[in-house]
Parts: structure tokens; C-alpha cells; sequence
């Protein structure tokens, strides 16, 4: 196991601790989010959004995905702001996303706005953990890639939320801990990208 991997699994297991044993108020999900449709009438965004595994919501085309699609249609897309959780098509797998920029996406994503009893991006980790997709199982309907979550049901589900001060000693402690892994990321990439170039120039 690579340095990068062992620290990615025990920030798994750091996240599954610190939610855990919340003590807090309990508040359903629909109590929390607002679920929003808002749609990008005046074209006022070009920068297409879609979900990924590790990085929630990023720039499509930093994903290098082949997808077709006329840009004039893109009035019908939902605007995602920033702070917005989002539920995808693979969200049943893979928890919802979260989104530090402004843009639009697909339409068959639900945008999920967060009430003022959050702090900025603290379900964020919750959300990909383990325990909260497995909590999905129940509201989520279908077979194989045809599984879609019912997010009326899901809103009804219920969690413990801590005060804002406990709110924000989680999201230090997780950012902190995310900052090495990006740091490792970069220097295991920046040491792959010398070993390339000494490469080419044995053959210059």
C-alpha cells in the first residue's frame, strides 16, 4: 500500500469517528436543505459542472469526457452555487457531491441548498463516508445502474447535528488532514513528471 492510499484510508476511518457519536440536535434532512431548480434561463453560466468520486463537483471539462451536447441547450440546466450539495446518478454508490464553485449541470441532478444551521461544506465528508451510503440503501430504488435515490424519502431521514463551533473543529480536522494527502499527491506527482523527462533524455 502507497503512502497516498494508506493516508486515503485512514481518512476514512477518521471521518466514520468523528461522525459517529454526534451529539447534537436531531433535524431531518428536510429540515436542513432546500431542494432547488433553479435553471439557467439567462444563460448567465458556460462552465458545465459534473460529479466526481473524490473531488465533488469540478470544471466537466477537466474530466476529459467525450460527451456531445449542443451548448444552446444549456439553458435548461441547473444552476449549482457555491456551498450546494448535489445528487447525482451515481450517488447511490458513491454519496452526494459537494460544490465549491458556481456553474450548471445536468438536469437530472438535485441541487440541495443548506439552511444557516450548517457551516460551509460540513456534510461534505459525511456525505462520501461509508456509513452515509450505506444509510442510502433504504430510499434508494432500482436495479444495478438503474438505481435512483427517492429524494422525498431520503429528506425525511433524520441526523444529529452539533453546534457550530463542533461544526467547525471537524471541518479543521478533516482539512487539515485532506491538505497532506493533496501535498503527497503533488509531490508523488511531480516526481513522476522527473522521472519521465530523465527517461526522455537517456534516449535523446
Amino acid at each position: 500500500m502507497t503512502l497516498i492510499s494508506a493516508g486515503k484510508s485512514l481518512m476514512s476511518a477518521i471521518i466514520e469517528k468523528l461522525y459517529s457519536k454526534i451529539q447534537g440536535k436531531e433535524y431531518s434532512y428536510g429540515q436542513l436543505f432546500e431542494v432547488i431548480n433553479e435553471r439557467n434561463k439567462q444563460m448567465e453560466y458556460s462552465n458545465i459542472l459534473a460529479a466526481s468520486q473524490e473531488k465533488g463537483m469540478v470544471n466537466r471539462d477537466d474530466l476529459n469526457l467525450d460527451i456531445q451536447f449542443e451548448r444552446s441547450n444549456i439553458d435548461i440546466y441547473k444552476i449549482v452555487r457555491k456551498g450546494d450539495y448535489v445528487i447525482h446518478l451515481r450517488s447511490f454508490q458513491g454519496g452526494f457531491a459537494f460544490s465549491n464553485m458556481t456553474g450548471v449541470c445536468s438536469p437530472a441532478y438535485t441541487i440541495l441548498r443548506p439552511s444557516t444551521l450548517l457551516e460551509y461544506g460540513y456534510l461534505s465528508y459525511y456525505f462520501k463516508s461509508y456509513r452515509f451510503i450505506k444509510s442510502l440503501i433504504i430510499v434508494t430504488y432500482g436495479i444495478r445502474d438503474g438505481r435512483s435515490i427517492s429524494v422525498e424519502e431520503w429528506l425525511n431521514l433524520k441526523i444529529s447535528i452539533p453546534s457550530k463551533e463542533h461544526q467547525l473543529h471537524i471541518l479543521k480536522v478533516l482539512r487539515s488532514f485532506d491538505l497532506k494527502i493533496e501535498n503527497e499527491e503533488a509531490y508523488a506527482s511531480c516526481l513522476s513528471n522527473q522521472k519521465q523527462y530523465l527517461l526522455r533524455q537517456m534516449f535523446i
